[in-house]
């Protein structure tokens, strides 16, 4: 049984090894947490209690069992930050490893620092008083720029829904670090406490971090890269929008200046006939002239303006490529989906499947299918095919315009994620079905 000047060393340094980085990995994530702050709260007690009593467990046993109660402490750990956390696996585990390293780090340092400053012989004793206060120097010396760099940086990169999907992998980058250390203390036949009190383990934990970080910064660098593409494609889409836009207007004031041009030719050929009082050839060129004017239903497929105006674009592309195009569109002039958002989505899809027609030899066809209904928007763009579509192993369809995965297809998977939605993906005899499904705000 330990004494209770013991226990307390064992909960000061138990606290201190956890709460500062536990809270630093919940900072990227404070407005997506599961639960309330109430029920967060109470399971991080929870979970300090937890580390508590493993830290209790590993200073009665010494040198027994102590990679396996490290596992054990960090697959807790991660169990609350899972549960607690509402991102994808890939963010959380990611975040998770990273503060890990960077735990192992402060601990090895803090150790070492402990043997220099009171000696190795009270460095060699778990959980000291000594120890604890070694920790809270070194914590401060990591902690406090590593709060700045989540503040400034991190916290905005990991949110982004750029390259959401490379997430699935990425946190293999931090992954390996760790599996470095684990094997740098608990399996290279030396006692973790005394490799600690190494120069060279300190030096190489130390820069192994560093190297990381210059890993993790550059991961964090290329999704504000991907994300300013994603923007700019988005810019690129409304300006699209906005230039058939000008486009029709420009048709319609021609088509105006035509119409008057000719009506001045009518009026004189009619004036002629009631002169001449030849009534039978005036009604004759009355009726050709009414055979002659073009229909004056206007296409309108939904009252969403920007909407309405891509589905006019590529009904007129698809009716020059000889491709039938059907829409069924209902949906009311405003949106919860921003207008670039929404042309991003319905631009990438629309053109994809026009693309896709164009190796269809008979009877190439476009569906569309959009509805707004309380808080959720629906549309479903199908269309006939010639090529088989080819996946990568992940699943993702590739382009066939250049290597690798399709970027319109990515886009809208990354816009579905954004809105919490779904996006399925069904070729099957011939036609291309692609549903998607947005939780409107």
């Amino acid at each position: 049984m330990l004494p209770s000047y013991r226990i307390a060393e064992v909960a000061i340094y138990s606290v201190l090894n956890l709460l500062p980085f536990m809270l630093l990995a919940l900072y990227p994530f404070r407005r997506q947490l599961r639960f309330s702050m109430a029920v967060t709260l109470a399971l991080a007690i929870l979970l300090v209690a937890t580390h508590i009593s493993i830290g209790l467990l590993s200073a009665l046993h010494p040198g027994q069992f102590q990679g396996l109660l490290s596992l054990t402490s960090t697959a807790i750990y991660a169990i609350f930050y899972f549960v607690a956390v509402k991102v994808s696996f890939g963010k959380k585990l990611f975040t998770l490893l990273m503060l890990s390293n960077v735990v192992n780090m402060a601990v090895i340092g803090a150790k070492y620092l402990e043997g220099l400053v009171f000696g190795r012989e009270m460095a060699l004793q778990a959980y000291r008083w000594t120890f604890s206060l070694c920790l809270v120097i070194v914590i401060f010396l990591v902690a406090v720029p590593l709060s700045l760099y989540f503040h400034k940086y991190y916290s905005d990169g990991i949110n982004k829904d750029a390259g959401a999907p490379s997430w699935n992998y990425l946190w293999l980058i931090p992954a390996t670090f760790y599996l470095l250390w684990y094997y740098l203390n608990y399996q290279n036949g030396s006692a973790a406490l005394e490799n600690a009190l190494k120069l060279s383990t300190v030096l190489f934990t130390l820069l192994t971090n560093l190297g990381a970080f210059l890993v993790y910064h550059t991961v964090v660098r290329l999704i504000n890269e991907l994300e300013k593409s994603s923007k700019l494609a988005a810019q690129n889409h409304q300006l699209e929008i906005q230039s058939l836009q000008y486009e029709n207007l420009n048709r319609q004031i021609a088509a105006t200046r035509q119409a008057r041009h000719d009506l001045r030719h009518h009026i004189a050929v009619m004036d002629g006939y009631l002169t001449s009082g030849e009534y039978g050839k005036l009604h004759e060129y009355l009726q050709g002239y009414r055979q002659s004017l073009p229909n004056d239903d206007a296409v309108l497929f939904c009252k969403h303006e920007a909407t309405n105006i891509l589905l006019l674009y590529y009904a007129q592309q698809s009716k020059e490529k000889q491709v039938d195009f059907s829409a069924s569109v209902s949906l009311p002039e405003q949106l919860g989906v921003p207008d670039n958002v929404l042309s991003v989505l319905l631009g990438n899809l629309l053109e994809n499947a026009l693309e896709a027609c164009a190796s269809v030899e008979k009877n190439p066809k476009i569906s569309v299918k959009a509805k707004a209904q309380l808080d959720a928007l629906f549309i479903q763009v199908e269309n006939t095919y010639g090529k088989e579509p080819v996946k990568d192993r992940e699943g993702r369809y590739l382009s066939s315009k250049h290597k690798g995965v399709g970027v319109g297809l990515e886009s809208v998977r990354n816009i579905a994620m954004q809105y919490d939605g779904m996006l399925e993906i069904k070729p099957e005899k011939g036609c291309f079905r692609v549903s998607v499904l947005l939780n409107v705000p």
